[in-house]
């Protein structure tokens, strides 16, 4: 069940259809739901029911129509019926004239008429609620926010990358024991182990296709694979260092990869040929090691942190610098992740200094200083929907939090070490957290209304 039920006064409009309240009342509906979780879950409830119900097919079953037709024919025929025949007919009957009983007939078939349909529709609704009852309540949040769903513990050694496949169906899992784990989102059923790395997986992500895999690691490599049958398709190697953090691009054709060789390299993702080595975190013959990079969701910028709390946005192939730390005035610390808002104009970075600040992308302007965490955030991940930003932590916790006012809205605690991986699902109910305890957790998002 929920945490808490919603609130009182907003109960009934909750359970209405956008389409039938007024403008006035949608808007503010909509400002409370800013503010109360607890009514966002219930909102999501009645929104998802709703759609269920409006997508259900309409019943084969006809309402029976030849049975009143043959009845009210029946009532004609024998209106026709030569007034001798009638009365001799009627000798053997109860005395009830006739115009009763074609009356009581006709009432008869005007009540089967409508009632038989209203029947067949309710054993039908009654019949999906016993078959998909416990799928609709799954699917509805009536889940507490938090709760797990699996525990992945297929890796042996700390699990340092998480990235769930476009379609939502798999998770794909990296760590210090060297492999990439493809596994079933729903049931943790391991689909394939890839062990072309030598080192240190640090980072995974999936083709927007989802039939690739690329893969980072301390070898100073990056791997593209299929993802399903384990072949190599591309070996990157032209990094001279760790290789800490990757992003594919959104039309799938490019990947950025981040050294500590100071670069940040854009290459092919199916053929290896380097686009552009950008040199950005290098001034001055001092060069960073760059921990964390993301392609904006358009494709026409790439963002790039180093340990010298640096962050650039830059145009990936061009190579020009659009904005960098002068901009950016901040000196929070190692820069350990990097993520883009779903409508590209936010970035979201955490730091060693246990905050994540949220940036204008491209003016510099600081717009939140989220500060809940007691350790280093070495994770981020935005929702789908981009009302929220999930963040994890050396403080092994991962807290789900509300991007435009920086206000908790949950935080779990299935691990015992650092949460080093995030991964919000493509539908935005699920988080996958994986940590240096070893396992990966499938956990349910707070909910968001449906729009």
């Amino acid at each position: 069940m929920r945490n808490q039920p919603p609130c009182i006064a907003w109960a009934e409009k909750l359970a209405l259809r956008r389409e039938d309240l007024s403008p006035a009342d949608r808007a503010a509906l909509d400002a409370h739901l800013q503010t109360c979780s607890a009514c966002e879950a219930a909102q999501e409830d009645y929104h998802f029911l709703d759609s269920r119900l409006r997508a259900l097919p309409l019943s084969p079953l006809k309402p029976f129509p030849r049975l009143s037709t043959q009845i009210s024919a029946h009532d004609d025929a024998t209106t026709d019926i030569p007034e001798k025949v009638r009365v001799r007919d009627t000798d053997s009957l109860p005395r009830v004239s006739l115009p009763v009983r074609r009356r009581s007939a006709s009432h008869l078939a005007f009540i089967l008429q409508r009632a038989i349909p209203v029947t067949l529709v309710a054993t039908l609704i009654l019949a999906l609620l016993t078959i998909f009852g416990f799928q609709i309540i799954s699917r509805t949040g009536f889940h507490a926010t938090g709760s797990t769903i699996l525990s992945y513990q297929g890796h042996s050694d700390y699990v340092d990358a998480v990235a769930w496949s476009p379609n939502g169906q798999y998770i794909a899992s990296g760590g210090w024991d060297g492999i990439v784990q493809v596994w079933d989102a729903q049931t943790g059923a391991s689909i394939i182990t890839y062990r072309g790395q030598s080192d240190v997986v640090s980072a995974v992500a999936w083709s927007p296709d989802g039939q690739y895999i690329a893969s980072a690691s301390w070898d100073g490599t990056v791997r593209v694979w299929n993802a399903f049958t384990g072949q190599l398709r591309t070996l990157y190697t032209n990094h001279t260092d760790i290789v800490s953090a990757l992003s594919w691009s959104p039309n799938g054709q490019y990947i950025a990869s981040a050294s500590w060789d100071s670069t940040v390299q854009v290459w092919y993702a199916l053929t290896g040929e380097t686009i552009r080595v950008y040199r950005g975190h290098t001034e001055f013959g001092h060069g960073e090691f760059v921990d964390a990079v993301a392609w904006s969701p358009n494709g026409q910028y790439i963002a790039s942190g180093d340990r010298s709390n640096t962050i650039k946005v830059w145009d990936p192939f061009s190579g020009k610098t659009l904005m960098t730390d002068d901009e950016f005035n901040w000196d929070g610390g190692i820069v350990e992740a990097i993520a883009w808002s779903p409508d590209g104009t936010r970035i979201a970075v955490g730091s060693r200094d246990k905050s994540v600040r949220i940036w204008q992308a491209f003016n510099g302007q600081l717009l939140l200083n989220y500060s809940r965490h007691t350790n280093e955030v070495s994770a981020l991940a935005w929702s789908p929907n981009g009302r929220y930003i999930a963040s994890g932590s050396w403080d092994s916790t991962v807290q789900v939090w509300n991007a435009s006012t920086g206000a908790t809205i949950y935080t779990y605690r299935g691990h015992n070490n650092t949460v080093a991986a995030l991964a919000w699902s493509p539908n935005g109910r699920y988080i996958a957290s994986g940590s240096w305890d070893r396992t990966v957790q499938v956990w349910y998002a707070p909910p968001s209304p449906a729009r």
